[in-house]
């Protein structure tokens, strides 16, 4: 999937016909700009999911306790980041009048600003996550650059000419060229993915240690998935620590744990993310012989940054090699609410749910838990 979202919006394949390699030069520079906004809510969803299930209650595992988990994360994307405002470029679109006609020598270069070559299009653009029938066209005004280069092309005729009745009755003759040349200029089509919902499978162990600690490891071993994709490799771990261990308060009522996290994923060598996150867990658990219950409130602090690299095939035309870029998600705060059952000796299940500043995040787990 993430080679098809560079594809659509890396490697642009326009057809710029008679206005050269200016064209090319200026479109490769907004790519990343765009595509950072594109492909934003796949980088937040993973994000938050990669920042999601590290715990399943708020107490920490006793002295060499444990728990084999396996993790299921999904969200879905909020209707707000299906749409964003692309960014044209702030120079000029280099208009070479003699590729018009050479017949009268050099006429000369218009610069074109972007503002005038897309004037009143609409720039609202579906991002990854609008629906797969959703294309945002951001159309070339035709009409105005035609009236743009006629003017020029008059002007420039008539310095030639030193008549301005022959210099008009040229330009009326060129006018099937210059429109043929104003339509080599491409409209702009983004194309939306139908992105919409996102889960990640996570296993982690979960191993208890001295003063209160414990400590979480998860991920997979690292898969070819063969040259469309190339090697999937994700893991990541933390710690928390049992904090109401030195509260001085005999049978303190609730169990209050702080937790610091890292995790990493990369696709191939084309996409990267690093994710941190910091929490603070507060609940209660009961267990009975058999039967376990626990519920707990949780806060935390997360940032994500997601690195993009991808090779740029010559057939794009679009004058570069490689796009690189890096990517933030929004960082801030995340609230929760979880809770966990144990209805069979050493098993458990767990449900999760958190906001995160643009996601909802459901988590539910399944292990073996001892001590």
């Amino acid at each position: 999937m993430i080679k098809k979202v560079l594809v659509l919006v890396l490697t642009l394949t326009f057809t710029v016909g008679a206005f050269g390699q200016s064209l090319e030069e200026t479109l490769s520079n907004m790519l990343s700009d765009n595509a950072t906004m594109y492909i934003q809510p796949m980088g937040d969803g993973m994000g938050a999911l990669m920042n999601s299930g590290y715990y399943h209650r708020s107490r920490v595992h006793k002295m060499l306790g444990f728990d084999l988990s396996f993790k299921l994360m999904g969200l879905s994307v909020d209707d707000d980041s299906k749409f964003f405002e692309f960014a044209l470029p702030t120079g000029d679109l280099e208009f070479n009048l003699n590729d018009v006609t050479d017949a009268y020598g050099d006429l000369g270069t218009l610069n074109i600003p972007f503002a005038e070559v897309y004037k009143d299009a609409n720039t609202t653009v579906p991002t990854v996550s609008a629906d797969k029938d959703e294309v945002g066209t951001i159309a070339v005004n035709d009409g105005n650059l035609i009236g743009l280069i006629e003017s020029q092309l008059l002007s420039a005729l008539t310095d030639a000419l030193g008549d301005a009745t022959a210099a008009g009755l040229a330009v009326d003759q060129l006018s099937g060229d210059i429109t043929t040349a104003v339509g080599a200029i491409p409209d702009i089509s983004i194309p939306g993915l139908g992105l919409h919902t996102m889960a990640l499978p996570m296993p982690q162990f979960a191993l208890g240690l001295p003063m209160g600690i414990e400590l979480t490891l998860r991920g997979f071993p690292e898969y070819d998935f063969g040259e469309e994709i190339g090697v999937f490799s994700m893991y990541g771990g933390g710690a928390r620590i049992n904090i109401d261990q030195f509260i001085p308060i005999p049978l303190f009522p609730v169990d209050i744990t702080a937790g610091a996290f890292y995790s990493q994923m990369a696709i191939g060598d084309i996409f990267s993310s690093s994710n941190t996150a910091l929490s603070l867990q507060v609940g209660k658990s009961i267990n009975l012989l058999v039967f376990g219950l626990g519920v707990y409130v949780d806060a935390g602090y997360e940032t994500s940054t997601i690195d993009i690299k991808y090779d740029v095939p010559e057939s794009a035309g679009l004058g570069v090699s490689e796009v690189e870029f890096n990517m933030e998600t929004d960082p801030g705060l995340r609230l929760g609410a979880g809770l966990h059952l144990k209805l069979i000796p050493l098993t458990y299940l767990n449900v999760h749910a958190a906001q995160t500043p643009n996601n909802m995040v459901v988590t539910a787990g399944l292990g073996i838990s001892l001590r």
